[in-house]
């Protein structure tokens, strides 16, 4: 025999309530674009994919893959591996640790407020910012690599022992700060032997009788922290294109999110041989084979001639039907301006003025 449920207004209320929280919680974390191969614990990728702690992300050659958390904006770059190890929100408040074991990060997080933080984990190193915008890096032989571009992060060499005892948090505040177009490498070798160090402190204290946290951490700090003579300036002007990189990393409108996905669906339905190529406002991306396979932002006015759309990036120049199917493409360093002359296409290369067919993407002489 069936029961009949009765649902109250103020019942019908709360029910409303939480599934406004759970879908809050739902959407805090998500990614927003990626380029190439990328995948979430072994699968691939959608734009718009829910990411929670422990998810796993993996992004193969020449790939990438934007994540908002919250009002932060990262993006993973190619051939990367990326533990979302913790995601908390609690009304307003945000702590966010993500632990990179391989690969690159272009991190750009929001101004966070004193009780909130925004951690990155490397196999030797860990970094903690409040609002900042600054690249995380580490290779196979666990050697980190972190460059601040605007504001500063807390740098603090990762020690197990003391990581146990009193948390990552604890841990990156007890670190050096590395402040605007500061940069500094910590290798496996160095962590190893600050452990070492740690180690042998703690047998020390702990001969003399129980161990004081806070008289271990005061002594443990010249190990966590990074020696200033290991910090270095760069010249800001070196790294311009990184720099404009992570200022660019942003959320997709909706209208963007779905012209990408009409042609990425057409790709899929109707492959074209060499792809093709969708142009909005600010930005134009390569699709092929459903997936896609590159992302630029317009930096000179795009050329429409008869039938065709030409337009450039600093690495591309591109030619496409007016319905999008790629014609060519031609890989040349540019300034990404072209312009319309004698029938053909001139633009601006480190070798000089150079023109291009407008048919077959050829140089003319």
């Amino acid at each position: 025999m069936r029961k009949l449920v009765v649902i109250t207004l103020p019942m019908l209320i709360m029910l409303v309530n939480c599934s406004k929280m759970i879908e809050e919680q739902e959407e805090f974390a998500t990614i927003t674009f990626f380029v190439g191969e990328v995948k979430k614990n072994d699968a691939d990728v959608q734009i718009g994919d829910v990411l929670k702690e422990n998810d796993l992300i993996f992004t193969g050659a020449n790939s990438s893959c934007d994540i908002r958390i919250g009002d932060s904006m990262i993006r993973v770059k190619e051939n990367s591996k990326l533990l979302v190890s913790q995601i908390l929100r609690k009304e307003e408040t945000e702590n966010v640790v993500l632990g990179l074991d391989v690969g690159k990060m272009l991190c750009r997080p929001k101004k966070l407020m004193k009780n909130e933080s925004f951690l990155i984990k490397t196999p030797t190193a860990v970094a903690g910012v409040r609002g900042t915008l600054f690249t995380v890096e580490t290779d196979k032989k666990k050697t980190t690599r972190i460059k601040v571009y605007n504001g500063k992060v807390s740098v603090a060499r990762r020690i197990a022992t003391l990581e146990k005892k009193f948390g990552v948090e604890r841990i990156v505040e007890g670190g050096s700060s590395l402040e605007q177009n500061e940069k500094v490498v910590i290798t496996e070798a160095e962590t190893k032997a600050a452990e070492a160090k740690v180690e042998t402190t703690i047998a020390v204290l702990s001969r003399r009788g129980s161990v004081d946290e806070e008289a271990l951490l005061r002594k443990a700090r010249p190990e966590i922290a990074i020696d200033k003579k290991s910090v270095r300036k760069f010249k800001a002007e070196e790294f311009t294109r990184e720099k404009e990189e992570i200022i660019a990393v942003e959320r997709k409108t909706p209208e963007v999110i779905k012209a990408i996905r009409k042609v990425i669906r057409r790709e899929k339905e109707e492959p074209m041989p060499d792809g093709s190529i969708l142009v909005t406002r600010y930005d134009f991306y390569f699709i092929k084979n459903g997936k896609v396979e590159g992302e630029w932002k317009v930096i000179g006015e795009p050329i429409a001639y008869e039938d065709k759309i030409y337009i450039a990036s600093r690495d591309y120049v591109f030619c496409a039907s007016v319905e999008g199917p790629l014609r060519w493409r031609r890989k040349i360093q540019s300034d990404g301006k072209i312009e319309l002359k004698d029938n053909s296409l001139s633009i601006n290369t480190p070798e000089g003025r150079k023109k291009i067919d407008l048919k077959t993407g050829e140089f003319i002489e």
